[in-house]
């Protein structure tokens, strides 16, 4: 595929998980139905996040890279998009759960620095 066509994909991703997140939010009761809701959110979450970090990640390994990137830098951005928003997802699940915020944090901040050196060393061998 062309970089601008998968660049095209991810965006239509991110504006149709951003509405969907905007209207799970609005229209549906998560005290009738809470395993719906709250799966549901998680999900268009996790879309939304990956899909704008995806792009945003991109964008500065463009400028980064003077305007020479390849489709395997939209993958990697993906995936760190990925990784950015467990994060976020997991930073939320941490605080909903009074865990120690600044410990947890780190250790997952850690954790997943680990792993994105770990994939991107399988990847160059």
């Amino acid at each position: 595929m062309k970089k601008g066509f998968t660049l095209f994909i991810i965006f239509i991703i991110f504006v149709i998980s951003f509405l969907s997140l905007i209207l799970i939010l609005n229209y549906l009761d998560p005290f009738s139905k809470p395993i719906l809701a709250v799966s549901f959110l998680v999900l268009t979450f996790i879309f939304s996040i990956t899909s704008f970090f995806c792009l945003i990640l991109y964008f500065f390994k463009k400028i980064y890279y003077r305007w020479e990137v390849y489709e395997y830098h939209i993958k990697t951005s993906f995936r760190q998009g990925f990784f950015i928003a467990l994060f976020f997802l997991f930073s939320i699940i941490f605080y909903i759960f009074k865990a120690p915020l600044f410990v947890s944090i780190s250790l997952l901040l850690i954790f997943f620095i680990f792993l994105e050196l770990f994939i991107s060393n399988l990847k160059q061998n």
